[in-house]
């Protein structure tokens, strides 16, 4: 697994525990694919 594969993991995972305290669920999901999309933009700007 990339690291910007496994960062985006974290974060995620992070969202998770945030949103047990105060991040609606559609706030988690937005940051989820933001997330994303940042990972796939930084894969093309950085060839591995």
């Amino acid at each position: 697994m990339s690291p910007f594969i496994a960062a985006g993991l974290v974060k995620f995972n992070e969202a998770k525990e945030i949103e047990k305290i105060k991040i609606s669920p559609q706030a988690v999901i937005f940051l989820g694919i933001a997330i994303s999309i940042l990972v796939i933009v930084l894969r093309f700007l950085v060839p591995l």
